[in-house]
C-alpha cells in the first residue's frame, strides 16, 4: 500500500509478522485436532458400548425370564413327585447361572459410565484447546492493519522488513468526500457563534476566491491557542464548489454573525486599542491624530467605526513605520 492509494473498508493495509506466535497457533491448532479426534473415538467407542450394553441386557433379561418360568415348572413337578431331586437341583443352578448372566450383563453400566468421564474429560480438553487458539487466532488477527473506513492512504511510515514500537503510527487514512476545517474563534467573539451560521472560507491556494460553509460544531471548552491567546474552536463543513479544497490546506474562515449595510469601516489591522480604550491615526492638516473610536461588529480584515471618524477621514494604516506618533508630519499618496 502507497500514499495516495485509495482503500475499502477493512481492506489489508499491512501484515505484521511475528513467527514465535504462528509457531503456537500451529501447535494450538495440532492439540485442538488432537482432542478433537480423540473424543470423537471415545464417542464412538460409548455408543458401541452402549449398543453391545443393552443387547446384553435385553438377552440376560428375557433367558431370565424364561429360566425363572422353567424353574417355577420343574418345582411344580418335584412337589407333585414327578421330578427327582437330581433334576431339581440342575434346574435350581441353571436358575442361579442364568441370574448370575443378568448381574454380569448389569455390569456394562459401569463401563459406560467410565467413557462418559472420559468423554467429559476430552470435551474439556477440547474447549480448553480451541478457546487457547480462538485467542492466539485474535492476536494474530490483530497483525493484519485493516483500514477503518473506505478513504485515501494520505501518509505512509513503515516500510517491509521495519520493526515498530506497540503504539506507534504506521498508516493515516482519511475520506476525501468527508472534509472539515477546524478554527480557532478568539474567547471574546465566541458567544456570537452558533451551529447553523453561514461561514465564507478564504483558502489560500485560491487567493482572491471565496467559499461558502457552514458551522457544524461548536467545541464547549475554550482553550490557549497559538493564534490567539483564548480560543474556542469550531469545525466548519464546505459547501459543495467547482474547485476541490484538499486534505491539509490552509484556509482562513469569516463566521457571519452579524450583517450590516452602509457600515463605516476601518481595516482591522489599523485599530489600536490601549487602556481598554480603542482608537486609530487619522490625517489632519498633514499631521498625525489620536482619534478614539466605538466599534461594532468586526472580521480579521475590517471592523465597523461607530463614533469617532467620520466617512472621508484619512486613517494611516502603515503602524509598521518607526517613530509614528501623534503629531508626527505625514504625506498622502495615492495608489495607481
Amino acid at each position: 500500500m502507497r500514499e495516495g492509494d485509495p482503500v475499502r473498508k477493512e481492506e489489508i493495509l499491512a501484515r505484521l509478522s511475528d513467527p514465535e506466535l504462528s509457531k503456537q497457533v500451529d501447535a494450538s491448532r495440532a492439540e485442538a485436532a488432537q482432542a478433537e479426534a480423540l473424543l470423537a473415538q471415545a464417542v464412538a467407542r460409548r455408543e458401541e458400548a452402549e449398543r453391545r450394553y443393552r443387547s446384553d441386557v435385553d438377552r440376560a433379561a428375557s433367558n431370565l425370564r424364561k429360566e425363572e418360568r422353567n424353574h417355577e415348572r420343574a418345582m411344580e413337578l418335584f412337589r407333585g413327585g414327578f421330578l427327582s431331586k437330581a433334576e431339581k437341583e440342575q434346574a435350581d443352578a441353571r436358575l442361579v447361572n442364568t441370574e448370575e448372566d443378568a448381574r454380569l450383563a448389569a455390569i456394562g453400566e459401569v463401563s459406560l459410565r467410565a467413557i462418559d468421564r472420559e468423554i467429559a474429560s476430552l470435551r474439556a480438553r477440547s474447549a480448553a484447546a480451541r478457546a487457547t487458539l480462538a485467542a492466539l487466532a485474535e492476536r494474530r488477527a490483530k497483525l493484519s492493519i485493516t483500514s477503518p473506513f473506505a478513504g485515501m492512504v494520505t501518509s505512509k511510515t513503515i516500510e517491509v522488513g521495519e520493526t515498530k514500537q506497540p503504539g506507534a503510527p504506521l498508516f493515516v487514512v482519511a475520506d476525501p468526500r468527508d472534509i472539515y476545517i477546524e478554527a480557532p474563534i478568539d474567547e471574546s467573539e465566541s458567544a456570537k457563534v452558533r451551529e447553523g451560521q453561514k461561514v465564507r472560507l478564504y483558502p489560500d491556494a485560491y487567493l482572491g476566491e471565496t467559499f461558502s460553509g457552514v458551522v457544524s460544531e461548536v467545541r464547549p471548552t475554550i482553550e490557549v491557542s497559538k493564534e490567539v491567546s483564548r480560543a474556542n474552536t469550531i469545525e466548519v463543513r464546505p459547501e459543495p464548489s467547482p474547485k476541490p479544497l484538499r486534505l491539509g490546506m490552509s484556509v482562513d474562515v469569516e463566521v457571519l454573525t452579524g450583517r450590516k449595510e452602509s457600515a463605516l469601516q476601518v481595516p482591522s489591522s489599523a485599530v489600536m486599542e490601549r487602556e481598554g480604550q480603542k482608537f486609530v491615526y487619522v490625517v489632519r492638516g498633514e499631521k498625525i491624530v489620536r482619534s478614539d473610536i466605538t466599534t461594532g461588529i468586526s472580521n480579521w480584515d475590517r471592523t465597523e467605526i461607530l463614533t469617532g471618524i467620520s466617512p472621508g477621514n484619512a486613517v494611516v494604516t502603515s503602524l509598521e513605520i518607526r517613530d509614528l506618533v501623534p503629531g508626527s508630519r505625514v504625506g498622502i499618496r495615492a495608489r495607481k
